[in-house]
């Protein structure tokens, strides 16, 4: 029995010869100097670029819908009032940019709010975009925007925007 334990044993010399002489498989340290600068700053470096993911063109945003009837369950979140002297185009870019606000109720084209009318305007907030809504939106603006010197002719909504509850309502002074 002496003979096959002789044999493991040059077996594993042999190997153990063969496994020093081979490159190592990890890499080795380049030593002290090599990896950094010693005179420089120490802890992290901020990076000299970043890198973005790159942009699908497959996933395009859809085009967002602007729409004269709202579904049933979208809520009035932010309202617009615009001049009805404005163009259509002008008129969609506003109910778009308002779309990207937080602002509840916006004006564009030289129309200006009181507080008053923002006051009356807060309690319609929220609530479904009915026709009674509409109304209530409307009689509020035609009421508190026209004054005594240059009444409304007549205020009527331009415009919906479902996703972010955003209601265009377009005013027309006398003239």
């Amino acid at each position: 029995m002496n003979f096959p334990t002789s044999r493991l044993l040059v077996c594993l010399v042999l190997c153990s010869a063969a496994s020093h002489a081979e490159e190592p498989v990890l890499p080795q340290s380049l030593g002290a100097g090599a990896g950094f600068n010693a005179n420089g700053p120490r802890g992290f470096l901020k990076p000299s670029k970043s890198i973005k993911p790159p942009v699908s063109d497959a996933v395009a945003a859809a085009p967002i819908s602007i729409v004269q009837t709202p579904t049933a369950e979208t809520r009035l979140r932010r309202l617009i009032v615009v001049s009805g002297d404005m163009t259509p185009e002008a008129i969609r870019e506003a109910i778009l940019a308002c779309g990207q606000t937080r602002t509840p109720v916006t004006t564009a084209g030289g129309v200006n709010a009181s507080a008053l009318v923002l006051t009356d305007l807060a309690g319609l907030f929220g609530s479904a975009a009915t026709e009674d809504t509409q109304k209530k939106v409307l009689e509020t603006v035609r009421k508190g925007m026209g004054a005594s010197s240059k009444p409304l002719k007549r205020a009527e909504v331009v415009g919906w925007l479902p996703s972010e509850g955003v209601m265009a309502v377009a005013v027309y002074p006398e003239s």
